[in-house]
């Protein structure tokens, strides 16, 4: 394309860009530096786009049931809704109260709630804001096993996601997990495998809702933290930010969580869709220190400015010979 721009533009600009273009190694790096984030983020999963289960236009009008406590088993998250309607349904079961600031050294924040319902079923919930991103990047992100290693390299020991299909067509995700040995009232779990899917709807242009549930088509040890497990994540773009609510309902196991360990129900399953899905906001955060720290450099650089009028100058060259080929195209 630098090719065709200069042969596309006048002479007196193919000059200009001959001697703008002789950069020395400095400004190879000062690109590089420019570069690096959007480099980084092309080698997350779904670098070519996310593999979307259904799309539409607009949200749901049906609104969302209602939670009941002693009836958790019955609930069923319905596609295409709100997050301010899933977090309506569980009004009944706790109040708006209940979220708690939670913030740690590892760069999580966010507000968090555990429910207990009834029986041996739990309820989690989070909020929380991953600044200047799009939907998409916090969605490759919630799906990378590299970031998810990362971040819960304490309880997770191998995550592998693979893309599958439905017989209808709609594409999922399958993670496979294998959770750390905790230690019990009586000793130890031993390594907990299990899978779960993972279905991606998109809403308009820039929305999405992430649903999650054990796979039972594929073996899981005895040992795995929940009997039922089922989330929803839902993702709005807000200005350069994404607002992140993710909500889990699940039954807990309990020949791995005994029934007088009554801190590890919330616990386990705060770690699924509570306190342990604000890692999000923590890389983002990250991401945008390394971003602004990238471009204190490139300002530092005594060449910074003169390198940042040849950019523009590039960019301008490549959008027009652009618009020439789409003119002669048309043509």
């Amino acid at each position: 394309m630098a090719t065709k721009a200069a042969r596309w533009s006048s002479s007196r600009h193919g000059r200009r860009l001959a001697a703008d273009v002789e950069l020395a190694p400095v400004y190879h790096q000062a690109m590089l530096l420019l570069l690096l984030p959007h480099v980084a983020g092309a080698a997350l999963p779904g670098a070519s786009g996310v593999s979307v289960a259904r799309h539409r236009r607009d949200y749901a009008e049906t609104t969302q049931a209602k939670l009941q406590r002693d009836r958790a088993s019955d609930f069923v998250f319905r596609r295409f809704q709100r997050p301010a309607a899933i977090k309506a349904a569980f009004d009944d079961c706790r109040s708006a109260a209940s979220f708690k600031l939670h913030e740690s050294k590892d760069g999580r924040r966010g507000r968090v709630c555990s429910t207990k319902l009834g029986g041996d079923w739990v309820l989690a919930e989070s909020e929380q804001v991953a600044p200047s991103c799009t939907t998409e990047e916090v969605v490759r992100a919630y799906l990378d096993p590299i970031h998810n290693d990362r971040w819960n390299a304490d309880k997770v020991a191998k995550v592998i996601l693979s893309r599958k299909k439905m017989p209808d067509g709609s594409a999922y995700y399958q993670q496979d997990l294998v959770l750390r040995s905790i230690r019990v009232l009586r000793g130890k779990t031993g390594p907990m495998r299990y899978s779960q899917t993972i279905a991606v709807d998109k809403i308009g242009s820039g929305n999405y809702c992430a649903f999650v549930q054990l796979d039972p088509q594929q073996a899981s040890s005895a040992r795995k933290p929940f009997e039922s497990l089922s989330v929803y994540v839902g993702l709005q773009q807000q200005g350069e930010d994404v607002k992140i609510y993710a909500a889990g309902i699940m039954q807990v196991n309990r020949k791995v969580v005994p029934n007088l360990v009554v801190f590890d129900a919330s616990g386990i399953a705060g770690d699924h869709a509570g306190r342990g899905t604000l890692w999000l906001s923590g890389h983002f955060e990250e991401k945008q220190a390394q971003d602004r720290r990238a471009a204190a450099a490139a300002r530092a650089w005594p060449g910074a400015r003169a390198f940042e009028r040849t950019r523009d100058r590039v960019s301008a060259l490549t959008q027009h010979a652009g618009q020439l080929h789409a003119q002669r195209r048309a043509g």
